[in-house]
């Protein structure tokens, strides 16, 4: 009787510890490739952050060359004034997509150099002598550099909120 019985239960544990493993591998992969998806999905929100991010620069760049050309080159007609109002919305809707797509210190930095954009193309720098596009860039400078640093520290991150080494 236990040599008929012996190899049957070999086979039923045979087939247990079978089915076993193939459950675990199956959700092994199964775990890989939710990580794999919530990987690509971090990438491209990263993507699409670091396009609007960059249209945001591009259109401050393009309000401190509106100031520039103000202040410095002395422009000030109906041209100008109607370049200055679409700059200045540009600026505003992309700081508002970045309110949508990033982090709150991202956005207060956004809009930190927002209002210092603003407020040299409306009203020039503080001090009327001297060449004015080096003191539009001084204005500007501070929440420049405040935004650039913040943005490039939170992109250098992985979604896990570690640092990737250089």
């Amino acid at each position: 009787m236990w040599t008929t019985l012996a190899p049957l239960i070999g086979v039923l544990l045979g087939g247990l510890m079978s089915m076993l493993a193939q459950r675990s591998a199956g959700r092994a992969l199964e775990r890989g490739e939710a990580r794999r998806s919530v990987r690509e999905r971090a990438e491209a929100r990263r993507g699409e952050r670091l396009t609007h991010l960059i249209a945001f620069l591009s259109a401050v760049q393009e309000a401190e060359r509106v100031a520039v050309d103000r202040y410095h080159h002395d422009l000030a007609d109906e041209q100008w004034t109607a370049r200055a109002g679409q700059v200045l919305d540009r600026v505003w809707v992309m700081q508002k997509t970045i309110h949508v797509l990033c982090t709150s210190e991202v956005n207060e930095a956004a809009r930190d150099l927002a209002w210092a954009v603003q407020e040299v193309v409306r009203k020039g720098p503080e001090d009327p002598e001297g060449p004015q596009d080096e003191k539009i860039w001084a204005h500007i400078r501070p929440s420049r550099q405040a935004f650039l640093d913040l943005v490039r520290d939170q992109l250098s991150e992985t979604p896990g909120g570690m640092r990737q080494l250089p």
